[in-house]
């Protein structure tokens, strides 16, 4: 059971897609993008979901708001923080020197928890296909080359950073 569970919406094959309201990646994301709960309820709401888990990006034809994931060079100015309620992924990499870009994909993260009920884990604008940070557990082969090449910008993800603070430095 979700501690603050919200009903989001009603898939087209009648399962029911919640989210915690408080603590989970999706709450953030909605305070982030306010247009982004509005469009995964578009998606959702037209999608039949079977499976214990679905996780994908799908382009919905249109600009749908800004992608907070950018390829980064020597010249960007990065800095290392912790993303609100993401304490678990340590300092990752935001670059100050870029804006967000406009993209088309939102990207859902939904878990079955019950035989009528999906969990809406997370949800972003952006592209899904990106490999875990260096420092977690789950790191692949291809997380350091990727996380070196690509930040999130700044102000995005890190407001009510809190005591978490920054850093410029990496440990990769």
């Amino acid at each position: 059971m979700i501690k603050n569970e919200e009903l989001l919406c009603i898939s087209a094959n009648g399962e029911r897609i919640v989210f915690d309201s408080v603590a989970s990646h999706t709450a953030t994301h909605f305070k982030d993008a306010p247009t982004l709960r509005g469009v995964a309820e578009e998606l959702l709401t037209g999608m039949k979901l079977e499976g214990s888990l679905i996780a994908k990006d799908v382009d919905m034809g249109r600009i749908i708001g800004n992608s907070d994931v950018v390829g980064i060079d020597d010249t960007d100015d990065i800095v290392y923080a912790i993303r609100q309620n993401r304490e678990d992924q340590g300092y990752v990499p935001f670059t100050k020197s870029q804006s967000s870009q406009p993209s088309s994909l939102i990207s859902i993260y939904l878990v079955k928890n019950d035989p009528v009920t999906y969990e809406l884990a997370s949800t972003w604008i952006g592209e899904f296909e990106s490999p875990m940070f260096p420092q977690m557990d789950n790191a692949t082969t291809e997380s350091v080359p990727y996380w070196s090449k690509h930040a999130f910008v700044w102000g995005a993800s890190v407001r009510g950073l809190g005591n978490w603070g920054t850093s410029t430095y990496s440990s990769w």
